[in-house]
């Protein structure tokens, strides 16, 4: 999920909370707080144990909730898993260390090993950085040595990746697909799951998704992918926090602000997302969203 930012870049409790309570009734499974939607690179042990706390809080305990864990170096990555843990926390995401270009399979395995040694917690690797993705050799290491590595959550836009980690290792771990342009795809190949930018956006269509393709309403499926990828097209790269929060404001959600130095999308951005939602069907025509919330209106600038 993201992290709704106030006007002086600390955490806006109050949207924050409207924002988890809001996926809770979706139906979506479990939410994971400081990932990269959230931009959870930015978050400091204490930002991320509020997070945390006001999630579970908000939602009553009914859902698991995963802490974020963007770090580089062990004792970090420590500190912000023990702060997720003390908040409630049944499970960390943690991305490879993304400053250096190529890490070693032995540094990788003592990277998770120091984290789930220090803090108990099962966790899913976030397989995220394009200049370092864990090979399949590395991760069928890596996870028969700690049997707290309990699932792969495969972006890097590399569905390759994911169609061979799933053909040499299901049933092993659990599999994710972030890959958002082709989360429709990730689900005919069998993944377990998504935890997306775009299920954060379209908890309830990407729902929809998924049990069209378990029910085998393939035709189903399909439309909804096409009406959901162009409006990710218009979110993705640079400027992603501040541009998918400006397509949440749109349809009414809690999103706070981008937090600096992200802002909200220059105007020919804004107009080419609301014109998506709009053919996408999750506007009226009025420009009201289909559930009749709305939007807040967020102030939109002229430069990124």
């Amino acid at each position: 999920m993201i992290t709704p930012f106030a006007d002086d870049d600390s955490i806006d409790r109050s949207a924050l909370e409207t924002e988890a309570k809001f996926l809770r009734a979706t139906g979506v499974q479990g939410i994971v707080v400081g990932g990269s939607t959230g931009e959870g690179a930015g978050l400091s042990e204490l930002e991320l144990y509020e997070a945390v706390r006001v999630v579970i809080q908000s939602t009553d305990g009914a859902l698991p909730v995963l802490g974020g864990v963007i770090a580089d170096t062990s004792e970090e990555a420590i500190r912000l898993g023990i702060a997720a843990k003390g908040a409630g926390a049944c499970g960390l995401q943690v991305p490879p260390p993304h400053f250096q270009y190529v890490t070693s399979v032995e540094i990788l395995a003592r990277y998770y090993q120091d984290i789930t040694d220090a803090t108990g917690l099962p966790l899913i690797i976030y397989n995220v950085v394009p200049w370092a993705q864990v090979a399949i050799a590395s991760l069928q290491k890596i996870c028969s040595e700690n049997p707290l590595i309990i699932g792969v959550k495969q972006s890097g836009y590399n569905i390759h990746a994911l169609a061979e980690l799933l053909s040499n290792l299901k049933g092993q771990i659990k599999f994710f697909s972030a890959i958002d342009d082709l989360i429709y795809p990730s689900f005919m190949l069998g993944v377990d799951g998504t935890i997306s930018g775009t299920s954060c956006l379209f908890p309830r269509e990407t729902l929809d998704m998924l049990h069209c393709v378990q029910s085998g309403s393939f035709d189903q499926a399909l439309d909804l992918h096409n009406r959901i990828l162009p409006v990710w097209r218009c979110i993705e790269g640079p400027g992603f926090p501040g541009q998918i929060k400006y397509a949440m404001s749109l349809l009414g959600r809690s999103t706070g602000k981008p937090r600096a130095p992200f802002n909200w999308p220059p105007a020919p951005i804004a107009d080419r997302i609301e014109q998506a939602l709009r053919a996408g069907g999750f506007l009226t025509s009025s420009g009201g969203v289909l559930s009749h919330h709305k939007s807040p209106g967020h102030p939109v600038s002229t430069s990124m």
